[in-house]
């Protein structure tokens, strides 16, 4: 696509088209003088690596804050995430750069910075994935670290679910989950795991892809850093994400696909995981009336079993099991 030539000041901070001689857009009818009200946020019309012209934010998390974006260099949409640890960072006054809150913060943000950077590499090298959202660039600028991905405009499978009177048959969700799962295949050989997997991080876009978003809480999960941010989704969280004393790996991805196919088929979000430990109040898909073959059933319990040794160890067991094909050999775990 070619460069956008346009002034920085006639494009609206909303949807990216070009202003009317007064100010308003002809495409989103909203008025392009836009203040995000938001003292931490960037400002609408910031410009990031000369390039990346940011409008409204998108949402905030634990970890950072997402803008939607336009790419002058491409005359592209895509979305913007600024690492931005929440209780850690701050808006440094009349300025873009990013400060601590304490001075003590300024050597532990730096290493989650680094580990951040690190995962955002990997992410980027494998862009070609196409069940997850595609990360276009990286780059380090106001103190803090900025990662340029697609825009997804569509719903997620929370809203499709609840669209869809809050339950799916088998078949249509084997559909949706098999690119959530051939991604997470390759990202555990790349030694990444996603650690936020739930009907809300996953997208269905309007041409009916389907992509795993939201790598915000991922990890390479053969480095031990300690992050200030850990995404909990009672129902979807297995337990090891509850403890600091426990392994992480593909397990814990295993067993939030697992809870999410649950979800789908029964309607029920799961037993928060640490209210499993002791007598298990998990009943199979079979007791609210889900036509599941036994072995899928079976495979199913399995992937959410409450202690991580007792789940399968790789996704591509379980692909086997839930999918009744041959997959790749089973990834080892260092």
């Amino acid at each position: 696509m070619a460069k956008d030539r346009r002034r920085l000041n006639t494009i609206c901070p909303y949807c990216f088209q070009t202003l009317n001689m007064l100010g308003f857009c002809p495409n989103c009818h909203r008025r392009g003088t836009a203040d995000n009200g938001a003292p931490i946020t960037l400002q609408p019309r910031t410009l990031l690596r000369k390039r990346y012209l940011l409008g409204m934010p998108l949402g905030m998390g634990g970890f950072g804050i997402t803008y939607g974006a336009w790419d002058t260099e491409t005359s592209t949409r895509l979305a913007i995430k600024e690492f931005f640890p929440k209780g850690y960072a701050t808006r440094m006054p009349n300025s873009t750069a990013v400060g601590m809150i304490k001075a003590e913060y300024v050597a532990a943000f730096n290493h989650w910075l680094a580990a951040f950077i690190d995962e955002a590499q990997v992410l980027t090298s494998i862009a070609h994935i196409a069940g997850t959202v595609k990360i276009y660039d990286f780059f380090t600028e106001n103190n803090t670290a900025y990662i340029a991905m697609e825009y997804l405009d569509g719903i997620s499978l929370r809203r499709f679910l609840t669209a869809r009177g809050g339950r799916l048959p088998l078949d249509e969700t084997l559909r949706i989950m098999r690119p959530v799962l051939e991604s997470l295949l390759v990202l555990h050989q790349y030694g990444v795991i996603h650690k936020d997997i739930s009907p809300e991080n996953i997208q269905i876009v309007q041409n009916r892809e389907v992509k795993l978003i939201d790598f915000g809480a991922a990890s390479i999960y053969n480095k031990s850093v300690s992050k200030p941010y850990i995404v909990l989704k009672h129902g979807f969280s297995p337990i090891e994400l509850y403890r600091t004393d426990m392994k992480q790996g593909p397990w814990s991805d295993i067993y939030q696909v697992g809870a999410t196919i649950y979800n789908c088929l029964t309607g029920i979000i799961p037993p928060p995981a640490p209210n499993r430990l002791g007598a298990d109040p998990l009943v199979r898909p079979t007791f609210y009336n889900v036509r599941i073959p036994v072995v899928r059933e079976n495979a199913l319990m399995k992937a959410m079993r409450p202690a991580a040794s007792e789940r399968y160890s790789n996704i591509g067991e379980f692909i086997q099991m839930i999918y009744g094909e041959f997959m790749p050999p089973p990834l080892k775990i260092q």
